[in-house]
């Protein structure tokens, strides 16, 4: 009986070990760029990464692409209420001094909510522009031949990814002015970019559990709730869910980098303390793979969105391949929503990774990674003279891998082996559950 007893307890000290390691890994990575506790909300973050030499004889021709519009204001109640929060505790009597500042930082991003609901933030515009000159200056063959010049550019209809086109291919026609472009938009597109999940509704109640319970494992607002709010009793009528006004905090603590511009290069991260921060930041990162993510929960059902995509991706590279096409690129703008299960759906390597959610974190799943502002997925084809198609993925600029095809060589797929695969994973559109 002692035995079982001591070997329970090793394991339990274990488990803690290994918990303890795994939030330390999260915590690290962030300490390393502190705005990516942001997850979601994160700016686009370029890291430079080296280019595996094609084989001999292959050079890059055509390349199709998916991008997540760039940093942007808040949208709808995640703009208006966190200030209209602690706005009705000002006006009850109930801030503290630190309270007040915090207040009227708040009111600073609420102010320029106003009227850019949701809209691109200059940097976002930014991020497109430069992504767009770095594939022109890495695949320099595609943009600069003579028989393609053509570029289509698809969009959803929301504002914020037709700017993110517009400045794309703004530094795009900039570096390669030959090139020639259509444009193209609507709700057809917008369902195509980002369509509705399988059964949406009756799996919100689930997610909103799992994401409550979450938050509540990962955060204590003791601290803030002391500092920033006069002990009262009305405290409680006024702010009745503490954990709900720390999500507020996070809101407009995250979005204050990408308007960088637009705010002045103010923050309110400081406000919070490192653990509330790490706390919040596991939060968002399991709340946003429980809502765009190939999660062992919700999973089946997210990715089955982007099948119709994923049919675009063949039917568009199967007519650029066409001899006499003139076509360089396919370019698409559109939404986390979009790009994250299209992710999961390929079987990209980690990126598609399946954990239960409130895991994802602790086996390396980070948000700021996966699916930041400006997030994008780039295939670039490559021909021999012999008419040979071999694909190379790119996703954020680096080199990827599809676990579930054979590769030709290195990042380097032959395209009747990718095409099988992709026409694999998006030929049954039957309910996934």
């Amino acid at each position: 009986m002692n035995t079982q007893k001591h070997t329970l307890a090793a394991l339990a000290t274990l488990f803690f070990l290994v918990q303890t390691v795994w939030a330390q890994d999260f915590q690290s990575s962030i300490r390393q760029n502190i705005d990516r506790f942001a997850g979601v909300y994160h700016s686009y973050e370029y890291i430079p990464a080296a280019d595996t030499p094609a084989p001999k004889g292959y050079k890059p021709f055509y390349v199709s692409h998916y991008g997540r519009h760039g940093s942007r204001h808040q949208i709808g109640s995640s703009g208006t209420r966190p200030y209209e929060a602690i706005e009705k505790a000002e006006k009850a009597g109930l801030l503290t001094e630190e309270g007040k500042k915090l207040a009227a930082d708040m009111l600073r991003i609420y102010t320029e909510h106003n009227g850019m609901d949701g809209e691109l933030s200059v940097r976002g515009g930014r991020e497109h522009a430069a992504i767009a000159a770095r594939m022109n200056s890495r695949f320099p063959e595609i943009f600069k031949s003579k028989k393609r010049t053509r570029v289509h550019c698809q969009a959803s209809t929301v504002p914020r990814c037709l700017l993110s086109m517009a400045n794309f291919t703004g530094s795009l026609k900039t570096q390669a002015p030959s090139l020639q472009y259509d444009y193209i938009t609507g709700d057809k597109y917008l369902d195509l970019l980002a369509h509705d999940y399988f059964g949406e509704d009756d799996y919100k109640d689930r997610q909103t559990h799992l994401n409550d319970s979450i938050i509540r494992a990962n955060v204590d607002p003791t601290r803030v709730m002391r500092t920033y709010f006069k002990d009262d009793p009305k405290l409680a009528e006024v702010v009745p869910d503490p954990w709900n006004f720390m999500r507020y905090i996070f809101l407009y603590a995250a979005i204050c980098q990408d308007l960088e511009y637009e705010l002045g290069g103010m923050d309110i991260k400081h406000y919070l303390t490192d653990e509330e921060l790490m706390g919040l930041a596991i939060t968002y990162n399991e709340r946003t793979y429980s809502s765009f993510g190939n999660s062992l929960d919700f999973g089946d059902r997210i990715t089955w969105a982007s099948k119709w995509l994923v049919e675009d991706f063949i039917a568009r590279a199967d007519a650029a391949i066409e001899e006499g096409s003139d076509v360089a690129a396919d370019l698409r703008f559109g939404h986390d929503s979009g790009l994250l299960p299209l992710a999961g759906l390929l079987g990209l390597e980690g990126i598609s990774a399946r954990y239960p959610v409130g895991q994802a974190y602790k086996n390396g799943y980070y948000i700021w990674e996966r699916i930041c502002m400006g997030s994008n997925l780039q295939m670039v084809f490559y021909r021999d003279r012999k008419d040979n198609i071999l694909v190379k993925i790119l996703y954020n600029e680096k080199e990827t891998a599809i676990p579930a095809v054979p590769a030709f060589s290195g990042p380097y797929y032959r395209w009747e082996d990718l095409k099988a695969h992709l026409v694999r994973i998006s030929e049954d559109k039957s309910d996934p559950v």
